[in-house]
């Protein structure tokens, strides 16, 4: 019972507030002194069974052994980033995007820019939401885009209160406008980052077509 007592599990909580703490969105293990990192893993998806039909008992015991190995399994932010992966089914390995290079013919500003040209009014019927994009390093930046009652606004600048905040890299970010890098792929991977409501992020492509 001695060992059991919150100070030996506060240190890591303060420590993960404090401002030397640099990482974020992990898990720890604490408990009687000891500590030590968790993390949520999941194997590669496996369809058992034909396209659009449900699988039989049958099926899961054939695929079992797949189904039970975590050989090639990746670790993923938290359990919803492990969700979506499995809902999209089996992806491309992200890294090879890296080595295509962005294709860059236009910059973030740009891109912001020309938004409002391709959104997608009659598929915002019913639509209030506010996006942050804030976008991380060269040509980078705050901007918010605002949807509703089937209107589009778009500024730079911090939004007072987004819906759904999306956070990627430049680089990354024009290599998703270009199709280069799919945005389920870049989220499951870590490369794209999302706060607030993350169902709602799946309206971008619906609203936008860039």
């Amino acid at each position: 019972q001695e060992k059991l007592t919150p100070e030996l599990v506060t240190p890591i909580v303060l420590y993960l507030c404090s401002q030397e703490c640099e990482d974020s969105g992990l898990i720890f293990n604490a408990g009687a002194g000891f500590f030590g990192r968790a993390a949520v893993v999941a194997g590669p998806v496996t369809a058992v069974s034909p396209e659009g039909d449900a699988p039989t008992l049958e099926d899961m015991h054939k695929h079992w052994d797949e189904l039970n190995s975590l050989a090639g399994a990746r670790e993923y932010a938290d359990a919803n980033a492990a969700l979506m992966a499995m809902l999209t089914g089996p992806q491309e390995e992200v890294a090879e995007v890296e080595e295509k290079g962005a294709g860059e013919v236009r910059g973030v500003a740009e891109v912001f820019a020309r938004m409002g040209d391709h959104f997608q009014a009659d598929a915002a019927a019913g639509v209030d939401v506010v996006f942050q994009f804030s976008i991380s390093g060269e040509g980078g930046g705050e901007w918010q885009v605002k949807v509703k009652e089937g209107k589009c606004e778009i500024e730079a600048g911090v939004a007072e209160k987004a819906t759904t905040t999306l956070k990627m890299s430049a680089g990354d970010f024009l290599k998703y406008v270009s199709g280069e890098l799919n945005a389920m792929q870049a989220y499951t991977s870590g490369r794209l980052k999302v706060e607030g409501d993350l169902m709602k992020s799946q309206l971008i492509e619906k609203l936008f077509i860039l």
